[in-house]
């Protein structure tokens, strides 16, 4: 009967209780007090012994079950002696009890491992995407700079038999293919630029579903009165934003009076608010509508997250496309525009085989359509290069308001537009000539900004204009040699039509202020007479022959950027030569001049320099990432050592608390020996 009533009620004292009335009321007895104080005693102290061990078993199998459980936190039992009771003279102990179940969890150590799984995360995407580029550099885009040098050798070769058609076949033909690797080439860097942007759009969609997971999780705990009972949840939680932090710089904050946390991503955007989720998206890049930005959606609202703060693999894909990617559709436009825009200089210098003024060789770098698709927005502006020389590779801003207009360069640097005789607004820099055709109707307080990618579609636009093999330009009227002396960069031009009597060599000198220019014909040792003898160093000079009072040829012009004292000697042939091959011998020495970036670089350069560019952001990722590893497996052995389960210790504790309930039970037999044993002496 003890045991019926012992096991039936949640409280020993109770059923002790029943059963000892029960049995009073069965045979009549009455006993002291010291009698009953004795049986409770012994029973309470076995039973608390049985609760405590069962509770140690139960943990230790959830352990031993869950050993293989990703981040999983072993539980620990907090069990405590129970008050002692004071009897007669002295306190006697009542047992044991649960007084919690603990995760063995490290606030600090979990922090780390969270921010070194964003970090490796990060460098592994990095290195992924880089891999990929730098594959592309070493086989795709190196076919445009093969098809190039093709053709310098095709040119070398025509420079030997200038009239013979089919090697002027062959040179258009490697002309063509050179136009063609070029758009190629353009063409996967697009492709890939865009699956980095679909990679994004499927990475978005993980983030917002685990925001959701985590207001899920949050909800439950604010559903719990204490933290008692919460430890798979806070496993449940700590796991989500181990994998939020692939994504995401993550950063958890504890609430006050909850135990659900708010999770904040990257430098202070709030993902997950008690129970509420936002939502993270690509949106349209402003202005540039093909540059996909990430942003917070909050209801109706729309926030642009910051993308050099974000981290992980979101912000490693980020910074492949903006940096890397863009940069790279830069230099092949910047090749391709250096380029086509010096073999048709060259071809416009010369006579073709028809005895006519050679005509270009690749569509116009500086066409109405080109010019225009260079500026990104929607008021009228042409973007001209002037000088490929100067070139610098990115983007540039140009932001107007009601009255101004200023150019914002890669650097911060500020340049106010100005009007022109027309009226219009333009601005002259880096190589380029930017003219605002028509501005954007603005308010007092309204501003727009424009961005100016001069570069960017170089590669994509450049396609072979000529068809007609017998319109290569091989005959150069015109030859000019800079003095090794010389500090400036111009460079001579001849004009259109030069007549045959102008045919001579002459020597072209600046003054000592560089503002004057004195021709001298070294056949007679004379100088010869100019219509205007001026130079300017920003805009050059237009040189013309006087033939009387009244009349003029113009013979060359000389570009700006010439120095003081600065000299050319000039060899002016005839218009027309038969088998004349100065320009071809121009043409295939562009392969190695340094006519690009500021006289450091030539067209085959500007690859190299991106070939060079991409295989040393590999390699620097490379090493990054193992850095980061190492990092990431010594953040996840010190978790592993805190909140591990060791299944040699957990057996350990399963025989542990097995004998522990043995022997109490055997406590609860000895007291009910004793109970019976009370029974029969009375």
């Amino acid at each position: 009967m003890l045991e019926r009533y012992l096991f039936k009620s949640g409280s020993f004292l109770a059923c002790l209780a029943a059963a000892l009335s029960q049995h009073i009321v069965d045979n009549g007895l009455i006993f002291s007090g010291e009698q009953w104080a004795m049986a409770v005693d012994l029973m309470q102290i076995g039973v608390s012994g049985l609760r405590t061990s069962q509770k140690q078993l139960d943990v230790a199998s959830h352990n031993i079950t869950n050993v293989n459980t990703p981040g999983y936190s072993r539980q620990v039992v907090e069990q405590k002696t129970d008050n002692a009771q004071w009897n007669g003279n002295n306190y006697y102990g009542t047992g044991a009890y649960i007084d919690n179940v603990s995760r063995a969890y490290d606030q600090f150590a979990a922090r780390e491992l969270t921010l070194s799984t964003t970090q490796l995360e990060e460098a592994n995407v990095k290195q992924q995407h880089l891999a990929m580029l730098d594959d592309f550099t070493s086989k795709s885009a190196v076919n445009s700079v093969n098809s190039m040098n093709d053709f310098y050798h095709s040119v070398r070769s025509l420079a030997d038999n200038p009239s013979d058609l089919g090697s002027r076949q062959t040179v258009l033909e490697h002309a063509n293919q050179a136009a063609v690797n070029l758009n190629n080439s353009h063409e996967t860097l697009t492709n890939i630029r865009t699956d980095v942007d679909q990679q994004l759009s499927v990475s978005l969609e993980r983030v917002n579903a685990l925001g959701q997971e985590l207001a899920a999780v949050n909800t439950s705990l604010q559903q719990q009165s204490s933290s008692d009972g919460s430890n798979d949840l806070f496993d449940q939680q700590r796991t989500l934003i181990n994998e939020l932090a692939k994504y995401t710089q993550v950063t958890v904050l504890a609430d006050k009076g909850s135990l659900a946390n708010t999770v904040i991503i990257g430098s202070g955007d709030t993902l997950v608010s008690g129970v509420t989720a936002s939502q993270l998206k690509l949106i349209d890049g402003d202005p540039d509508i093909a540059n996909k930005q990430i942003a917070l959606i909050n209801g109706n609202n729309s926030k642009p997250i910051k993308s050099d703060t974000i981290g992980g693999s979101l912000g490693a894909m980020l910074t492949v496309r903006d940096d890397v990617i863009d940069k790279s559709l830069d230099q092949l436009g910047q090749m391709a525009i250096g380029f086509a825009s010096q073999m048709n200089d060259l071809q416009q210098q010369g006579v073709d085989l028809n005895g006519q003024q050679g005509q270009a060789l690749f569509n116009d770098i500086n066409s109405a359509k080109a010019m225009s698709q260079r500026a990104l927005g929607s008021s009228d502006i042409s973007v001209k290069i002037d000088d490929i020389n100067q070139l610098k590779l990115g983007d540039y801003q140009l932001v107007s308001d009601a009255s101004s207009h200023t150019l914002i360069d890669q650097q911060g640097n500020k340049t106010q537009l100005e009007t022109d005789a027309d009226g219009k607004f333009f601005a002259k820099v880096d190589g380029l000539e930017i003219t605002i055709n028509k501005p954007a109707t603005l308010t007092v307080g309204e501003t727009e900004t424009i961005i100016i990618q001069p570069l960017r579609r170089g590669a994509a636009d450049i396609s072979l204009a000529m068809t007609d093999p017998r319109g290569l330009a091989g005959h150069r009227q015109l030859t000019a040699i800079a003095a090794e002396s010389n500090t400036g960069s111009a460079t001579i031009t001849k004009a259109t039509a030069v007549p045959d009597n102008a045919a001579g060599r002459y020597q072209l000198q600046l003054n000592a202020a560089g503002d004057q220019i004195t021709v001298t014909d070294l056949k007679t040792n004379t100088n010869v007479e100019l219509a205007d003898n001026k130079y300017s160093s920003e805009n050059g000079a237009t040189i013309a022959f006087k033939t009387s009072d009244t009349t003029s040829i113009p013979v060359m012009t000389i570009s700006a950027n010439a120095a003081a004292n600065d000299s050319f000697e000039i060899e002016l042939g005839a218009q027309n030569s038969q088998g004349g091959n100065g320009n071809f011998l121009a043409m295939q020495q562009v392969q190695h001049q340094k006519t690009m970036a500021d006289g450091k670089s030539s067209v085959i350069d500007v690859f190299e320099s991106l070939a060079t560019d991409v295989g040393m952001l590999k390699k620097n990722a490379d090493k990054l990432s193992e850095v980061n590893q190492l990092d990431f497996d010594s953040a996840s052995e010190r978790v592993s050592n805190l909140s591990g389960v060791n299944l040699d210790e957990e057996a350990a504790n399963l025989m542990k608390f097995q004998q522990s309930y043995m022997a109490s039970s055997r406590i609860m037999s000895v007291a009910k020996e004793t109970f019976d044993t009370l029974m029969r002496a009375v």
